[in-house]
């Protein structure tokens, strides 16, 4: 059974990406305000350059548990809006191939988001720097795949495409600079800022995203 003529029959394809990115991108803002509101009263330093994402998720009382469970819960919202982008780019001219591909490593990349959330930093190192390769490794092949899609297809606002190329920069350099941390190059701190730019950028990604194509007035190249 063809899962495009099942999402075409009974909802509009483009109605529903707009909707699940507008709620996969505010309820990904409430995780973060949610969170960091819970860890700022113990932690007074806390700064988007000192203060890890992670360093939250891996605190103990009400920042882990809405941090840890609301991202969770993020994952099969961000999945499901990849299934919704890539049936509407397929609907607009790309291939069978180009909708697998996203699929598949967007799978990766969400099942790293699972991965490193459920399993914190100080529990199991391993497993958690396994989840972050994943799911950052994973975005940059991602939005690589849907940036050269996107400015091929002539309909495509430039902005959209622009904006996954900034991920894959923006994330590009996170990774680099966890690796040179790990090695010793860099201090801990000098990733951190990049970390939070990469996931700003991701949640207006998704917005945008769902807003534009959400309208279902591009036309097919």
């Amino acid at each position: 059974m063809n899962p495009k003529k099942i999402f075409s029959d009974s909802i509009s394809i483009p109605l529903a990406l707009k909707w699940v990115g507008i709620m996969g991108s505010t309820w990904a803002v409430l995780i973060i305000l949610g969170a960091a509101l819970a860890y700022l009263p113990a932690h007074l330093d806390f700064s988007p350059f000192t203060t890890y994402l992670s360093d939250i998720g891996d605190t103990g009382g009400w920042p882990q548990i809405i941090f840890n469970s609301g991202t969770l819960i993020a994952v099969p919202i961000r999945y499901l809006f990849l299934v919704l982008l890539a049936l509407s780019l397929r609907r607009l001219g790309a291939g069978k191939g180009f909708m697998i591909a996203v699929l598949v490593i967007g799978f990766l990349s969400t099942s790293g988001t699972a991965l490193m959330t459920a399993v914190g930093f100080s529990q199991a190192p391993i497993l958690h720097k396994t989840g972050i390769g994943l799911y950052f490794l994973g975005v940059v092949f991602l939005q690589a795949t849907i940036f050269f899609k996107e400015w091929s297809m002539k309909s495509i606002p430039r902005a959209l495409p622009l904006m996954s190329l900034l991920m894959v920069i923006l994330f590009l350099i996170f990774v680099t600079l966890i690796f040179l941390y790990e090695s010793g190059v860099v201090s801990r701190a000098t990733p951190v800022i990049w970390e939070w730019l990469a996931v700003l950028a991701s949640i207006v990604w998704m917005l945008a995203q769902g807003l534009v194509l959400g309208r279902g007035k591009i036309k097919s190249d």
